[in-house]
């Protein structure tokens, strides 16, 4: 007698490190290199500086656009690229929102909410994978990365001194709104995630 599906897919072996190494996984993991050469531009207040540091997280960007593309199209999505995406993009991100912090281009207090949300998330996707469960990226997690990379080229890009600030200030609004709402959706859906499989 064969067993039920679920059963069947439950003993599947996870895959071996050679598949988990893949070019969306590779893509996901440069975005983790390019962080600290976004840092180093933004070290020094200059538009040359500025500019390359905006067209290195525009690389940045693609990269995040590309590797689930790629996941997805060709079948790779594995256990290793759900939980190092949003890793990835949390490295990158709350780097450069600390160092416009540093150089007063934002309040200190935006970092710190950026932050504490993305270590609160990453602690709940910890244990969820150390329960054998995965918490894939949601529609508002996805949102919210977005709009915090609208944010920061909307720092990076304006001028200091220049300009009212208006722009600059409504997109690192919604980003920090995004940011606190997606963190508590992740919270609210806690139970359906840590959920046992059918048939476990």
């Amino acid at each position: 007698m064969s067993l039920p599906d679920n059963t069947r897919r439950e003993e599947a072996p996870g895959p071996s490190p050679g598949e988990n190494w893949n070019l969306p996984n590779a893509l996901t993991f440069s975005r983790i290199l390019i962080s600290p050469l976004i840092v180093a531009l933004l070290l020094k207040e200059s538009r040359r500086r500025n500019r390359l540091a905006a067209a290195a997280l525009g690389v940045a960007a693609a990269t995040d656009f590309m590797d689930g593309f790629l996941a997805r199209r060709q079948g790779k999505e594995t256990r290793l690229g759900q939980f190092l995406d949003p890793l990835a993009d949390k490295i990158c991100i709350s780097s450069v929102f600390v160092m416009l912090a540093r150089r007063g281009r934002l309040a200190g207090w935006v970092p710190g909410v950026i932050i504490g949300r993305e270590a609160l998330i990453t602690l709940f996707r910890v244990y969820a994978g150390v329960r054998g469960r995965s918490v894939p990226a949601s529609m508002w997690g996805k949102l919210k990365t977005n709009s915090q990379l609208l944010a920061l080229l909307a720092v990076i890009m304006e001028e200091e001194g220049k300009g009212s600030g208006t722009l600059r200030h409504a997109a690192v609004a919604a980003a920090v709104a995004l940011t606190l709402y997606s963190g508590l959706d992740y919270i609210l859906k806690s139970r359906r995630y840590l959920a046992p499989a059918e048939g476990g």
